[in-house]
């Protein structure tokens, strides 16, 4: 038995964002996100979102670009890596999308 869909599921773009970010807090070391105010970015002439994350968006594939800052006794390698992987198996559970890539930019360390 097929049975038809009644509608259409649309995911507002601030939905994944909140997704992407709740995902990089979970991972211990991760401080925050960084913010526009972050005065490293600037001197390292890369603009931070607002928000701290960028999503591109193409045929249900997602690629994110996080700015964060973590803690100052934390492995930054690891940190970023664990981001990407909760980051990307966030995005696929809740939402069914595929992730291209999650690139992660620490910002500074506090």
């Amino acid at each position: 038995m097929v049975t038809a869909s009644p509608g259409v599921v649309r995911v507002a773009r601030q939905v994944l964002s909140t997704i992407v970010t709740n995902a990089a807090l979970q991972i211990p070391g991760v401080i925050r996100m960084a913010q526009v105010s972050d005065q490293w970015s600037r001197l390292l002439g890369r603009e931070v979102p607002k928000q701290g994350v960028t999503l591109t968006i193409k045929d249900n594939t997602v690629t994110a670009d996080l700015y964060i800052v973590v803690a100052n006794d934390a492995n930054i390698v690891n940190v970023g890596s664990a981001v990407q992987d909760e980051v990307a198996a966030s995005l696929e559970h809740m939402v069914g999308m595929h992730v291209r890539e999650v690139n992660v930019y620490i910002q500074d360390v506090a």
